[in-house]
């Protein structure tokens, strides 16, 4: 009888040990999904437009190993600053996670960005976005696909930054976050 409780005890702090009660990002974005405060927008990769762009092969293979985009933006406003803070706060929380590792930083004109990747270097499962502006809020993107490669990746996030590359799909999305 004492083995049966040592055993079922043994299984029930195991059970409790292997409940992750850490925030997720997928968690995030669904609990913000319905929020008023947020922009939330789901893009399919049949909306990048892949045709018209010059890419070189490895930026070309990158993009078409994108599947979905998942885009959260809280504008900032004189009413949210401390809302702004908190959510950024909670993401920066969330992707300090041994889960995440950094590819890259980068930063200019007073925004600051980070792109995160889960998964193994030679195929990522997604790759994360975040970049805070103080002036205009943050934005934080989750970037789905097969067969991601990190140095892939970074150049096609270095051609974005450059504006190498136009995707459509985004500009009415950024139009509706500046709030000058």
């Amino acid at each position: 009888m004492k083995n049966i409780v040592k055993i079922l005890g043994l299984a029930s702090v195991l059970l409790f040990m292997s409940c992750n009660n850490d925030a997720s990002l997928q968690q995030y974005f669904v609990d913000h999904q319905g929020d008023v405060d947020f922009i939330a927008v789901d893009v399919p990769s049949s909306l990048l437009d892949k045709e018209t762009v010059a890419l070189n092969a490895e930026e070309k293979e990158a993009l078409e190993s994108i599947k979905k985009v998942n885009f959260l933006a809280l504008p900032l406003s004189e009413k949210n600053k401390v809302r702004y803070k908190k959510e950024s706060a909670d993401i920066n929380k969330i992707l300090s996670s041994d889960k995440y590792e950094t590819l890259m930083k980068f930063g200019s004109n007073g925004t600051n960005a980070v792109l995160k990747y889960t998964g193994d270097d030679d195929d990522i499962d997604e790759v994360i976005v975040f970049a805070t502006d103080d002036k205009k809020g943050l934005a934080l993107i989750r970037v789905l696909g097969d067969n991601m490669r990190p140095e892939k990746m970074a150049k096609l996030a270095r051609s974005v930054e450059k504006g190498k590359i136009d995707l459509e799909a985004f500009k009415k999305i950024g139009e509706t976050i500046d709030i000058d």
